[in-house]
């Protein structure tokens, strides 16, 4: 009998809450502030003009009906979301726009990983990171559109000893930057990555997308720590020897140049 009550009372601890805005709470904030880590928060289609605080949570925050239709608008004031401490909170489905801050118009990150799926961030401005500032953590992005951010550095993301991965993101016009060394991840796919040396800079991609960029890929899982040393310009591919594959990248790209 005690085992079984046991059983009984840990099944309803861990048992999850879902939180329904505005039917059950009236903004995304107060359904945040209610919940507990591992609930659910679902938010009906709508413009909500507020700005949000994952409060150290992990959380899966996601729209009825996605982004196009689901606005978190912070009107200018400030983030529109912050995410300063934690891990695994996961927000999907939402329109992220209008923010206004020194760092992170749109989201500002400081030493946490949360998960944005399926979000179009837009029409936010920033000092440093007008749609993303990253400070610390491996925030990721999958499947997100960046367009119409602002910022002196980095209009759509900017990361500062952290590791963003970004997969099969679009990004129009908007621009990625980073000041501490540490490695952006771009895939197109879940295909595997490595460093790919574009100019002066690095960054984690998987082949295809590197060679895309005009970049030397260095191999699958090699980093960026010394990766991008200066080579020989004939070395079209990277991968330190010249040999008959270089030729065949250069005829294979006869032509005017983009």
């Amino acid at each position: 009998m005690k085992y079984i009550l046991s059983v009984l009372v840990t099944s309803v601890a861990l048992a999850s809450e879902t939180w329904d805005v505005p039917r059950e709470c009236e903004s995304i904030q107060a359904a945040i502030d209610a919940a507990a880590d591992g609930d659910e928060i679902v938010v009906s289609i709508g413009v909500w003009k507020e700005q949000i605080d994952f409060s150290g949570k992990s959380l899966l925050i996601r729209s009825e009906v996605g982004a196009e239709e689901t606005v978190i608008d912070a009107g200018h004031l400030g983030s529109v979301v912050t995410c300063s401490s934690g891990d695994g909170t996961i927000v999907e489905g939402f329109n992220i726009r209008n923010g206004k801050a020194t760092l992170g118009g749109g989201i500002f990150v400081q030493n946490a990983s949360p998960t944005f799926r399926l979000c179009m961030i837009d029409f936010n401005s920033a000092k440093q990171g007008g749609g993303v500032y990253a400070l610390g953590g491996n925030p990721v992005f999958d499947q997100c559109v960046f367009s119409f951010n602002d910022a002196i550095d980095g209009d759509g993301i900017w990361a500062k000893h952290a590791r963003p991965e970004l997969t099969a993101c679009i990004f129009a016009g908007d621009s990625i930057g980073w000041e501490s060394g540490e490695m952006v991840t771009i895939r197109d796919t879940n295909s595997p990555a490595g460093a790919c040396c574009i100019r002066d800079v690095c960054v984690q991609t998987a082949s295809v997308a590197c060679w895309e960029a005009g970049g030397l890929y260095r191999g699958e899982a090699t980093t960026c720590t010394e990766a991008c040393d200066p080579i020989c310009d004939e070395d079209v591919t990277g991968d330190g020897v010249v040999n008959l594959t270089d030729v065949l990248r250069v005829i294979s790209a006869f032509g005017f140049c983009p």
